[in-house]
């Protein structure tokens, strides 16, 4: 019992300290406060950023979510990719952070002007899950509308995932061409 206590004991103390360790940066004269919050409002425009959240230590897929979708706002795509690719990979099966972190990958592949095809495959997949995996219906038809603009083509209502794959994705050396490619066109023989 008193190995117990001196354990609780040592761990509030730990805690205080590891509280105090944070907040004792930030207490300081007046003078110090007017200066930190002196270029607030004259830079980005006026928008207040907060790149904290991966510096706080164990942030959360949320938090890192809203950070994402906040960078994306703003514009800063880099930024978006970043927090919401490890927002992703804390939750994966958190389908809003999918949505978010596919549609950032597809406006980066969209910006480029010689697509790079890994990263085409990569978003064909990551909105492929959400077709498929999404566990409401205006979710699976956000992840099939944006396969079909991508490739031209949905997934079939009962198509695995490793077939409609073998259909849409291109090779890594060939040329990315949204919207998937066109029918080949009839020969005016076939139609008489």
């Amino acid at each position: 019992m008193a190995g117990q206590n001196s354990f609780k004991l040592a761990k509030a103390t730990l805690i205080w300290a590891t509280a105090l360790a944070c907040i004792a940066p930030c207490v300081a004269k007046d003078d110090d406060f007017i200066m930190d919050t002196d270029g607030i409002g004259k830079s980005n425009n006026g928008v207040v950023t907060s790149d904290q959240f991966l510096e706080l230590g164990v942030p959360t897929a949320n938090a890192l979510r809203m950070e994402g979708e906040q960078s994306m706002r703003i514009g800063n795509l880099d930024r978006a990719l970043t927090v919401l690719q490890r927002s992703v990979e804390l939750a994966p099966g958190d389908i809003d952070g999918r949505i978010m972190y596919a549609e950032a990958l597809e406006k980066r592949l969209l910006k480029q002007k010689r697509r790079d095809p890994k990263l085409y495959n990569f978003v064909v997949k990551q909105w492929l899950y959400v077709a498929k995996k999404a566990e409401f219906v205006d979710q699976q038809m956000q992840g099939a509308s944006h396969l079909q603009g991508l490739t031209g083509t949905r997934p079939g209502r009962w198509e695995k995932e490793k077939k409609f794959l073998s259909r849409v994705l291109i090779p890594e050396d060939s040329k990315v061409k949204i919207g998937g490619t066109p029918a080949p066109a009839k020969k005016k023989d076939e139609d008489m």
